[in-house]
């Protein structure tokens, strides 16, 4: 049963980071002029680090970066992005807390491509960055608002499944009369 939970969240974190893939490679962005405002590779990594954790997070993050038009600032923000973001929302399922906050590791993963464009000398790039960083961690946050309000337990659905797994005190007494 647990390697079938495991086979599960294997296969949702490389749907989310192919899909991130695809979306870098055919260049799937919103723009305003040349400077891109909304890239729905943030808002996969997001979910991967949610769903599935800080690896599933870290993992979709190298998915999304490889692809990108500049893969040496991208991807390890997506990296971190998706790593801070599970790990954020780890702490967050823990302790019940408001669960769109983890979007908020997204702004590490921006941080960290603040501080890599600022080593490269890429000074011009740093203004799109930011910009791009202050609709993106908001977009984030409203998308995972709404899915958590359709439906609360949808980022507890490992527990579920662990749970499903487990018989209940009934069928517990039916199978000690069998």
């Amino acid at each position: 049963m647990n390697s079938q939970r495991v086979l599960l969240k294997l296969a949702l974190i490389l749907c989310l980071g192919l899909m991130a893939m695809i979306c870098g490679y055919f260049s799937l962005f919103l723009r305003i002029g040349t400077a891109v405002v909304v890239d729905p590779r943030d808002i996969l990594v997001v979910l991967a680090g949610v769903v599935a954790g800080p690896a599933g997070g870290l993992i979709a993050g190298l998915f999304a970066g490889l692809p990108g038009a500049d893969p040496l600032v991208e991807t390890p923000m997506f990296i971190v992005s998706g790593l801070a973001t599970g790990m954020i929302a780890r702490y967050c399922l823990a302790n019940h807390s408001w669960i769109p906050s983890s979007a908020l590791g997204l702004g590490c993963g921006y941080v960290t491509a603040g501080l890599v464009l600022l080593g490269l000398g890429w000074y011009e790039d740093l203004a799109t960055f930011a910009f791009r960083s202050l609709i993106m961690i908001n977009l984030c946050i409203l998308i995972l608002i709404i899915i958590d309000s359709l439906d609360p337990g949808i980022f507890l659905w490992e527990r579920r499944i662990g749970q499903a797994d487990t018989p209940t005190p009934v069928e517990r007494l039916d199978l000690q009369v069998e």
